[in-house]
């Protein structure tokens, strides 16, 4: 560059020229400011470039430029994108560039996040996964909380380094939640993934200068395939496309809403409505251009253009609930098969809207429908509520064969071809099994068995050239089968609620899959990180109840959930013990009763048992009658600890250990079944604290003769789903929370009032507990947004949040930790001091 008269700037030749607008050709989003434009041209071309200098040029190349106006200022990019020589290598320096343009915190030395530049916060992302350099960033804890998560969360389907993994899933693990929330929410939210994910330390890093951090926490409900969760409602159709050559995923829902997804970066494109709930969808080309086709609860179904959301056409004939749709191509021209209520499987061209063929033969409702090629003809193959699988051929209509051997509903079928022979792959209703069958001779090739409840979804993909299946239904989880070797390959684990949709597609050549259900809002799973293992293990069901006790001196957390019994080290998360209950879990109490740690346990099925912690052994079994067992507590009854249990039948029963436990100490009725007990002192001497359906607190004295309901307080609840006890002001007090109610009622025992609400929680309270710190009483609430509010209860007042990834249903105070039943996830906070 020659030198020229500054007032009217530098002369310029080509290659000056060039290396200013070189930065253009690699900004993202609208563009460089100024600032950041002089400095990555400096780093580019090694030239000492100055602000001024790059003014003065943006001047002269204006036709050259973009300008857009952002909240930090203007922007500028190139009206056309250059040519990105050496990209990686540049995009390499851009990075270093950009990240020392961060800011260093005067006291710790780490980098100044808030202090960045906004396309730094914004736009790093993109530059150092383009230069494959992502993943050391994500070494630096506060880049995961102050990063832009949009740009991140693109950035991280970016394939990068093995050591990265971790990293990318613990921010993926809840985006869906921390994309929008506030900073502090964000650290709560990723410091509980990181430790979900045994990333403790990270957790550490992440929780600085919140009030509460995760000691430890299980894993059972995160996954490294997991890409992103779409937000909104839950889902009862899913399938996928491509449009303007983009992967996507088309929803449909309850809400009567059709929703088209994208892919690569989770947004909503487009949304249709039906007149009703959309249950049953498939995808489909027309005339080259995509297309959905939905059927729907009140018997509509419909050809919808995804490009412009119009209508193409309706099909008239079904009568009732369309349950099953799907598309395919039959000489060339696209055509739908479409079931439901009516049993009559029906076969449409999708071209001009005609009926092809009408197909009876199923008996009861037709619940799924997939294709294949058998003997060079195209069939379809249906499955319903007669428990039959039944195959079509879609030349003439008629059906080949039936194939028997459910043994209840079949929920679900996919097709793919297994050693050049083609096979279906069929869910039942109650058999907690996948079946595979050979479409050449209707035989059964094998059972696929490791769910725990109904199969209500299956699709097909190819992983590795070799034929999968995925498998989900109502445990919550998607299962990865081998058909060639008829063995599991990985469970997918993370969603909230029956999952009753699957669907296969490809992004950028990798298998992924969308799945999700009527209470569960779609995730998207890369299936080729799909058999990496998830983090700490733990309950593989909604964890129901949780209490701690000492064991050999060592304080100890104790979980029910699924069918199990769950003993953890507090210290350090450790799990010393799992005792089997053979039921759901659904209530549990622990004491010491001779220097021995004990549980009580209740749940379905009528089971009550007493367990021997320290031995893992079952002390006692509590016959009742064969209804669900409510709660359980412990209550002192002269002197001695003695289970109490609370059935559905609203019996309170006291049963004495070292008595005959055949029959209990005390029997009595209730008006209403008892949801809640807790132990509690009044005026000197030990009572029973119940809360139930008719939303009365009961005092029970457990002791000598006559009236044993003492004090009968109306809270003005719906009903009582769950109490607390504890002391305050030297009096006993009850918190008290409604089964919909968003505040918490304080009632003074002793007098038998109201003393104050804990009022504000976003949603209804789900659970609560109290504890004692420095002579102050602190109320723990959890509520339906997956928060912990802290509570100072003398004044009722608000202390302290802590946002959480998910909601949590139970929670117990273990000196100052908290111990929380998240989903099926066990985690542990403690105070930050």
């Amino acid at each position: 560059m020659a030198n020229g008269n500054r007032a009217v700037g530098p002369t310029l030749d080509s290659d000056d020229e060039a290396a200013l607008l070189r930065p253009l050709a690699f900004a993202e989003g609208a563009g460089l400011p100024l600032a950041l434009w002089a400095v990555l041209a400096r780093a580019l071309s090694g030239h000492p470039w100055t602000a001024q200098d790059v003014s003065v040029f943006r001047d002269r190349a204006g036709e050259l430029l973009v300008e857009t106006q952002t909240p930090a200022g203007a922007a500028y990019r190139l009206r056309a994108r250059g040519a990105r020589s050496g990209e990686r290598q540049t995009q390499r320096a851009v990075t270093s560039a950009l990240l020392a343009e961060v800011p260093l915190d005067g006291d710790s030395g780490h980098r100044d996040w808030p202090a960045a530049a906004p396309y730094i916060v914004d736009h790093l992302a993109a530059h150092a996964a383009a230069a494959g350099a992502l993943d050391e960033i994500l070494e630096d804890a506060e880049y995961l909380v102050h990063a832009a998560p949009q740009g991140l969360l693109r950035a991280l389907n970016i394939p990068g380094s093995s050591q990265g993994t971790v990293r990318r899933s613990i921010y993926r693990a809840s985006v869906h939640v921390h994309a929008t929330a506030s900073l502090p929410e964000r650290r709560d939210i990723l410091a509980v993934d990181a430790a979900r994910h045994g990333e403790t330390g990270l957790a550490r890093e992440l929780s600085r200068g919140r009030p509460w951090r995760p000691r430890w926490a299980t894993g059972t409900m995160v996954h490294p395939a997991l890409r992103f969760t779409l937000t909104g409602l839950g889902v009862d159709a899913a399938a996928c496309t491509v449009i303007d050559g983009r992967p996507h995923a088309v929803t449909g829902c309850y809400d009567s809403n059709v929703r088209v997804w994208d892919l690569v970066d989770g947004t909503e494109r487009l949304v249709i409505t039906e007149d009703d709930g959309v249950y049953a969808l498939d995808c489909v080309e027309i005339d080259g251009r995509p297309h959905v086709v939905t059927g729907t609860c009140s018997g509509s179904l419909r050809v919808w253009d995804l490009d412009t959301g119009a209508e193409r056409f309706a099909l008239k004939g079904h009568k009732g609930w369309i349950r099953a749709v799907g598309c395919t191509v039959i000489d060339g021209r696209p055509h739908a098969v479409t079931a439901g209520e009516d049993c009559l499987v029906r076969l449409w061209d999708l071209v001009d809207g005609s009926e092809r063929a009408r197909m009876p033969g199923h008996t009861e409702e037709v619940r799924a429908v997939a294709f294949a090629e058998v003997a060079g003809r195209p069939v379809a193959v249906t499955g319903g509520y007669d428990n039959t699988v039944r195959l079509w051929d879609l030349e003439d209509g008629v059906e080949r064969a039936v194939l028997t051997g459910h043994t209840s509903a079949v929920y679900s079928v996919a097709c793919t071809v297994i050693d050049g022979i083609p096979h279906a792959i069929t869910g039942g209703g109650g058999e907690r099994t996948a079946r595979v069958w050979c479409l050449t001779d209707g035989s059964q090739r094998a059972v696929l068995g490791g769910h725990t409840s109904w199969v209500s979804a299956v699709s097909c993909v190819d992983l590795g050239g070799r034929p999968h299946v995925l498998t989900a239904g109502g445990d919550c989880t998607v299962h990865v089968w081998d058909l060639t070797e008829d063995t599991e390959r990985a469970v997918l684990t993370g969603h909230h609620g029956y999952v009753d949709a699957l669907a296969c597609t490809e992004i950028d050549g990798r298998p992924y899959a969308v799945s999700g259900g009527h209470s569960a809002p779609p995730r998207v799973w890369d299936l080729g990180d799909a058999v990496l293992t998830a983090g700490h293990k733990g309950h593989t069901g909604t964890v129901q109840a949780v209490d701690a006790v000492e064991i050999d001196g060592r304080p100890h957390v104790v979980t029910g959930g699924d069918t199990t019994l769950r003993v953890w080290d507090l210290a350090d998360g450790t799990q010393r013990r799992t005792l089997f209950h053979g039921h759901r879990v659904e209530a549990l109490a622990c004491t010491t009763v001779h220097g021995s740690p004990y549980a009580a346990v209740g749940g379905c099925c009528g089971v009550a048992r007493v367990w021997d912690l320290a031995a893992g052994t079952g002390l006692r079994n509590l016959p009742g009658p064969d209804c669900r067992v409510e709660t359980v507590a412990w209550a002192d009854v002269n002197g001695r600890p003695r289970v109490v249990t609370s059935d559905q039948d609203r019996t309170v029963r006291v049963w004495d250990l070292d008595e005959d436990v055949e029959h209990p100490l005390l029997t009595d009725r209730t008006r209403s079944a008892v949801r809640a007990m807790e132990p509690v002192t009044v005026d000197g001497r030990p009572h029973l604290l119940t809360g139930g359906d008719d939303a009365a607190l009961r005092l029970w004295r457990l002791t000598e003769k006559g009236r044993r309901v003492t004090a009968t307080v109306p809270t003005g609840h719906h009903w009582i789903r769950a109490l607390a006890c504890t002391i305050l002001d030297g009096r006993p007090h009850a918190l008290t929370v409604d089964g919909n109610d968003t505040a918490v009622q304080v009632w003074d025992l002793t007098a038998g009032t109201l003393r104050s609400t804990l009022p504000g929680h976003p949603s209804g309270v789900l659970a609560v507990a109290c504890t004692t710190r420095d002579d102050r009483t602190d109320a723990i609430t959890l509520d339906g947004s997956g928060t912990v509010h802290v509570w100072d209860l003398a004044p009722a007042r608000l202390r302290e949040k802590v946002a959480l990834p998910t909601r949590a249903q139970c929670v117990t105070t273990v000196g100052q930790d908290l111990v929380i039943g998240m989903g099926d996830d066990v985690v542990v906070l403690d105070r930050n001091c």
